[in-house]
């Protein structure tokens, strides 16, 4: 990002445009992540409530300044969601602006063979997640920025967090 004039004149012209909503959305509240290890690594996950009320806090509320629309396919043992994500549009004012479909996939079946009625919706919530991240929501998370304490560290002082302790972990 451009910290001095003489960089500003060489910025092509629409970069603020462009970065308009990346910039605004791409910090994440570390109270709304968690830590978790699923043995082949270790990544944050992001609360999906906290990322539509960012939405909502950006757009407007769901249904007038964003929103998106699910199809869902089902296999014998899995079911796809696909998510397109709207948006308003600032001229128009009508929810023109799209992307997606961004697809998930989930077993429909637990280990145990028992069906998992939970699988739809967590497709969902991961293809509404990623889509999101197109926008920059949570940006920070998924370029890594996590993995780092210090940067963590600062979000807690930038967040005026009290108390900090290190996130949450789920095994």
């Amino acid at each position: 990002m451009p910290t001095t004039n003489s960089e500003v004149k060489t910025v092509d012209p629409n970069y603020w445009f462009n970065r308009k909503f990346w910039d605004k959305l791409k910090t994440t509240d570390p109270r709304s992540t968690k830590s978790m290890n699923k043995g082949w690594g270790k990544l944050t996950t992001i609360d999906p409530q906290w990322q539509i009320m960012r939405m909502t806090e950006t757009f407007g509320p769901i249904g007038w300044g964003w929103k998106h629309e699910n199809k869902f396919v089902y296999t014998d043992k899995l079911v796809f969601a696909e998510v397109t994500i709207y948006w308003r549009d600032d001229d128009t004012k009508a929810l023109t602006n799209s992307f997606g479909p961004i697809s998930s996939v989930q077993n429909l079946f637990k280990t145990n063979a028992k069906l998992d009625d939970e699988a739809p919706k967590k497709a969902m919530t991961d293809a509404m997640t990623k889509a999101f991240s197109h926008l920059g929501l949570c940006a920070d998370v998924f370029m890594g920025k996590f993995d780092s304490s210090k940067y963590v560290d600062e979000l807690y002082k930038e967040f005026n967090i009290k108390g900090h302790k290190e996130v949450k972990e789920i095994k």
